[in-house]
């Protein structure tokens, strides 16, 4: 193996710097990436049974005890009950946005590292052929030593590129799936957050015009 790495020479340097940043982002978004964590079952129960009362209490005290991008949007719009609904809408809105833009962070990077690492294994092809090429022009074909040493290198490193940018195309597709499923989820229990706090204001609002009626 490591005989295969010298023969790359300088190329593979490039490309196992690429596998090492590959790795750590695969490493830490499959830590941040787990539904279990950021989905919290309580606080999404919290959401289902939210209830048209003033006391949120319950809610804030279960987003406060479970931090997360879940908790985050769910808060964001129990700070707004008592807004218009379209505000509510707004805001959380907002604070999806914002979360969803944690959850995919990094995602670029990895998409970076399958895209590139194939193309510089395709430049350490072409320069391995050009000292093939070179050797040739210079020595002819007395020297298949030289001439075994460019092919080994143009070879080497193309297998190199594709062994780190394939697991890495696949492991951002992958990650970015999970995300998205993820975003998905958070959009589902915001609209349940959104109707219910709407229902509430709406019937805050009527219980004061009832009240105003009746004075």
């Amino acid at each position: 193996m490591w005989d295969m790495i010298l023969a790359g020479r300088y190329m593979m340097i490039p490309i196992g710097l690429f596998s090492f940043v590959g790795l750590a982002v695969i490493i830490e978004r499959l830590m941040v990436l787990q539904r279990q964590r950021i989905i919290c079952p309580e606080i999404a129960e919290a959401v289902e049974t939210l209830s048209a009362s003033k006391n949120l209490s319950v809610a804030y005290a279960i987003c406060e005890r479970k931090p997360g991008p879940f908790a985050n949007v769910v808060t964001a719009g129990l700070d707004h009950a008592d807004n218009d609904w379209t505000i509510i809408r707004d805001v959380l809105e907002e604070a999806g946005r914002q979360e969803a833009s944690r959850l995919t962070r990094r995602m670029g990077v990895l998409e970076t590292v399958a895209a590139v690492s194939p193309l510089l294994g395709l430049l350490g092809t072409v320069i391995g052929m050009i000292r093939v090429f070179a050797s040739i022009s210079q020595t002819g074909l007395s020297n298949p030593e030289v001439l075994s040493s460019g092919i080994s290198e143009a070879m080497v490193t193309t297998a190199a590129g594709l062994i780190v940018g394939i697991p890495a195309l696949v492991a951002y597709n992958w990650l970015n799936g999970r995300a998205d499923r993820i975003i998905y989820d958070m959009e589902f229990y915001s609209s349940k957050v959104l109707a219910t706090l709407r229902r509430r204001h709406e019937s805050n609002t009527a219980g004061l015009d009832t009240g105003g009626a009746a004075g």
